[in-house]
């Protein structure tokens, strides 16, 4: 059933300046969801300024006393993860099984990052004697978030708790695709009872209220996840009043089988690094570079078992792979398998829409391997950002540490090799910035996550997302009691 929600704006459910609104709706069905405003540079001022207005209390607010506060957040999430579960699988595409795992994933990034409120500290410097010199961290101010709607509920949580819990207060501009789901926190966190204007939300699309956030000059950082051309304009964006910014971009993750490697293992985690999130996930192991010893081997189990994938109705506990998020996600997808075939590749497996009628009525794409594929393709160049596979032979390893790095992207690779000596000798000569070693994902919200090249700049999670939120502040002390010599003339 379709329902109208609002904005989280201070405290307060607010429709848009414009009075219009923009339907979110279920990519499995096509069917709507639900409405919501359609917020544009209006909303987000009177959000910062809502914000703005937070900060000096909420910064004040002793470091402890934040952690608590979003220790309840994350027990509100448990008390509703049944409720958030379902709209995120019927809103973004994940199956139910998937996105029940993903509400205690996300309670648990909120706690760790909690635990960040009382942690972050400054240092003392050796400055010699008769001075004392020491720095402090202190939150930055307002922060903005601009968030994918890949992974809706997770993603805000990733970058707002920190903020919150260093003494920073946010606004939150969520994906157009799936806007329920931050209204959805944003109810949570009402209910708890967060002070107002520490959290708001601004649903809209990207030009009319993204655009605005970022260029604010009252936002002192920005965190986006998305396309490197829309991170790019972020980026101009915020140069005009020098936020600080932490940009995750695109991916396109080359996980690397050696001849070693147990090739039903390889198969399995294959299948989880391409498939999971139907392939729309930053990091997914999207290149497939096999030795040439296993090529043929690997190759032909992927085949056989990517026509077996079980695509569906996200509630169903049978699905293993549920819809594209749109119907522009679904046309991208199916221009790059066509613009594949034009270079040169060859269909393995998959390649178009499933025929059942059932399924044509959501954005389904099958499962996909493209074989006879070469690195300058621009099918292995490029991110699809779908369930689609390029798979390359390789013979040496120099030659496959090249084929790896040849690439604009940075963000993470896997390598697949039971020679520890070696695994750990090619990931430090990968440029990525994750290295999943026997595992077709090492993501840990208490690890750093963040890429070299066209991936993105900063690092989010772990204790390095500290920088991105506080400013360090040096202050100096003299401990002498004399006072000091006459300033005409001491040298200047």
């Amino acid at each position: 059933m379709s329902t109208d929600k609002l904005m989280y704006i201070g405290g307060e459910w607010l429709e848009s300046n414009s009075g219009q609104r923009f339907e979110s709706e279920n990519p499995a069905t096509g069917e709507q969801l639900g409405t919501v405003p359609r917020g544009n540079g209006d909303d987000i001022a009177v959000a910062v300024a809502a914000a703005a207005e937070a900060f000096p209390a909420w910064r004040d607010t002793p470091p402890d006393a934040r952690g608590r506060w979003l220790l309840r957040v994350a027990a509100a999430l448990r008390a509703r993860a049944d409720e958030l579960a379902l709209l995120l699988a019927t809103e973004s595409g994940h199956y139910l099984g998937k996105a029940q795992g993903l509400v205690e994933f996300t309670a648990q990034n909120i706690e760790f990052h909690a635990g960040l409120a009382d942690k972050a500290r400054g240092a003392t410097i050796p400055a010699g004697p008769g001075r004392l010199a020491l720095t402090r961290l202190e939150p930055v101010g307002v922060t903005g978030h601009i968030v994918p709607w890949n992974y809706p509920l997770f993603l805000i949580t990733r970058s707002v708790a920190p903020a919150i819990a260093l003494g920073n207060t946010a606004v939150v501009k969520p994906a157009e695709q799936t806007p329920l789901m931050a209204v959805a926190l944003a109810e949570v966190i009402d209910e708890v009872g967060l002070p107002a204007g520490v959290f708001n939300v601004v649903t809209g699309f990207g030009e009319e209220a993204g655009a605005p956030l970022a260029a604010h000059p009252d936002v002192r950082s920005i965190t986006f996840t998305g396309s490197v051309e829309t991170g790019q304009l972020v980026m101009r964006a915020a140069a005009d009043h020098m936020a600080k910014l932490t940009l995750e971009l695109g991916g396109k993750t080359p996980v690397i089988v050696f001849p070693d490697a147990d090739v039903e293992t390889v198969i399995e985690a294959t299948m989880q690094g391409i498939l999971s999130r139907c392939g729309q996930v930053c990091i997914a192991g999207s290149r497939l570079l096999v030795h040439d010893d296993l090529y043929d081997e690997v190759l032909e189990g992927l085949v056989e078992r990517f026509g077996q994938v079980k695509l569906g109705d996200m509630l169903d506990p049978a699905t293993q792979m549920g819809p594209l998020v749109s119907q522009e996600q679904l046309q991208r997808v199916e221009g790059y398998v066509e613009i594949g075939q034009q270079e040169g590749a060859e269909v393995l497996v998959g390649g178009g829409r499933p025929d059942d009628p059932q399924l044509q009525k959501g954005y389904f794409y099958l499962p996909t391997v493209l074989g006879n594929v070469t690195n300058e393709m621009r099918v292995a160049r490029e991110e699809i950002f779908g369930p689609v596979l390029v798979a390359m032979r390789w013979r040496d390893e120099d030659e496959v540490i090249g084929m790896a790095n040849d690439s604009p992207y940075g963000l993470a690779a896997a390598i697949w090799c039971k020679d520890i000596t070696r695994a750990l000798r090619v990931a430090t000569r990968l440029e990525a910035g994750g290295v999943f070693v026997n595992e077709w994902i090492g993501e840990d919200f208490k690890a750093p996550h963040g890429g070299y090249k066209l991936s993105g700049i900063g690092r989010e999670n772990g204790f390095e997302c500290i920088e991105h939120y506080t400013e360090t502040k040096h202050i100096a002390i003299s401990l002498e009691d004399e006072k000091t010599e006459n300033w005409c003339d001491a040298p200047l």
